[in-house]
């Protein structure tokens, strides 16, 4: 091997090694010998170096620069008598006032140093996202735990889901019997358009003002209890699958590649090319999984009511959005933590509170006060949105007043409605952007400094 690349350097390259075999190292034409710590002990060609430590043997050289418990300080003992010997300005001060770096110490002295100049944005984009797609590929076991979340997760709502329980009748059931003024009797509808046709008839007025309550007042009370029940269990599973889809997904993606962004972002990386090349591959894969696990909940449950838009593109615009902001979120936990270990550690730490301020396990109105945090997570506004779009009311289901502004046999308006689904997602939108702006401010923490 030795003798291999003595030929190599005699044709011009230039070879360093590190090795501890002495036998062959007087085919190399310089050695160094480093000590604990990095102390600079010995450079010179390998004929000189016993000479210079009285040796015979280069075995003993490592011996001798050992630090023992009398002398701990042989390291830096030997490097500095290496540095006041005539050795030292032979064969490092002179070879280096010489070559090029010499040449340009004097010019470059006093220059301030200035940071790397940034590579095409675009270019760097297109070969981050290239060379992290093929990592993708790559790595099978983890590709197929992505790819499988979702079918396995739709697979269970398939199965869990009922095949009416977002008809009309499940979200809003309004028991009618056969006389409408009476207690007990049979029921002979559960169509709240049967009671709204009854108000708006020739007694509705009357009626209404027997009951001293507005027509909208004694529509609301006609839908029972419970009303929806089973359509928000699916939605709220559906909306904790969206955000821990993109939490997982990004949780360790920017972390285990700590010391190749270090190394990169030290010569010409930008900062927004690569947080685009992880947020654009893995939203691509966010919003495929949204919509794998929409379909096939509207598969076996179809989606039959929405505000303004077809029922599943309305259903899919959270879904994706939600997912999206749990990317942000994932990836914002890469970002600030130093290792894979303490990243999926923190996950459950995020997830957990998107159960409680969901708005579905406790309501956000008692106390008023967690109306406040619960803001802060995806969970809460995916749940909002859907449950608008399929028409939900909130005072049936024991949720906060502000969740569900549907428009099925509601006091709300269309207005209405729809400015509050367009709020949901705008609010959507801007935590994608402030968790965004979090990933940027903790990278560029990771720069380093002269």
């Amino acid at each position: 091997m030795m003798l291999l690349m003595r030929r190599l350097a005699d044709r011009g390259r230039t070879i360093v090694l590190v090795t501890h075999s002495t036998n062959n190292i007087n085919a190399c034409d310089y050695v160094c010998f480093l000590c604990q710590g990095g102390h600079l002990a010995y450079f010179g060609p390998p004929n000189d170096t016993k000479a210079y430590f009285g040796k015979t043997d280069f075995a003993e050289i490592y011996s001798a620069l050992e630090p023992t418990d009398e002398n701990p300080n042989i390291p830096a003992e030997a490097e500095m008598r290496f540095k006041q010997s005539p050795d030292f300005q032979k064969y490092v001060v002179v070879p280096l006032q010489q070559g090029p770096a010499g040449q340009t110490s004097q010019r470059v002295s006093n220059a301030a140093i200035r940071p790397p100049k940034r590579g095409n944005p675009w270019r760097q984009f297109r070969i981050l996202s290239a060379r992290y797609l093929e990592l993708l590929r790559n790595d099978v076991g983890n590709l197929m735990i992505l790819l499988l979340q979702a079918p396995i997760i739709g697979l269970i709502l398939f199965l869990m889901a009922g095949h009416g329980t977002f008809d009309v009748t499940s979200i809003t059931n309004c028991p009618l019997r056969q006389n409408p003024l009476a207690t007990s009797g049979p029921i002979v509808s559960i169509d709240c358009q049967r009671v709204r046709d009854l108000l708006n008839g020739p007694q509705g007025d009357a009626f209404a003002a027997q009951q001293g309550k507005s027509k909208a007042q004694l529509q609301q009370d006609a839908i029972a209890q419970g009303s929806g029940g089973d359509a928000q269990k699916i939605l709220f599973i559906m909306a904790f699958a969206a955000v821990m889809f993109g939490c997982i997904n990004g949780a360790r993606e920017i972390v285990k590649e700590a010391p190749i962004y270090r190394r990169e972002r030290a010569v010409n990386l930008g900062l927004i090319p690569y947080m685009f090349s992880k947020i654009v591959v893995l939203g691509v894969l966010c919003l495929l999984q949204s919509l794998v696990l929409v379909l096939l909940v509207h598969l076996k449950a179809p989606f039959k009511h929405s505000i303004f838009l077809p029922p599943v593109l309305e259903i899919y615009i959270t879904m994706g959005l939600t997912s999206l902001a749990g990317l942000m979120l994932g990836l914002t936990i890469s970002a600030i933590v130093p290792n894979n270990d303490r990243a999926m550690s923190f996950v459950p730490i995020v997830l957990i509170p998107q159960v409680i301020f969901a708005g579905v396990v406790f309501s956000l109105d008692s106390p008023t006060f967690l109306q406040l945090p619960s803001a802060f997570f995806p969970a809460r506004w995916a749940m909002a949105g859907m449950g608008s779009t399929v028409g939900l009311h909130g005072d049936k289901l024991g949720a906060d007043g502000f969740s569900y502004w549907g428009n099925l046999f509601s006091t709300y308006s269309q207005a209405q409605a729809v400015f509050h689904l367009l709020l949901v997602w705008v609010i959507l939108i801007v935590m994608i952007i402030g968790f965004g702006a979090l990933i940027a401010w903790f990278l560029k923490k990771k720069d380093v400094r002269a």
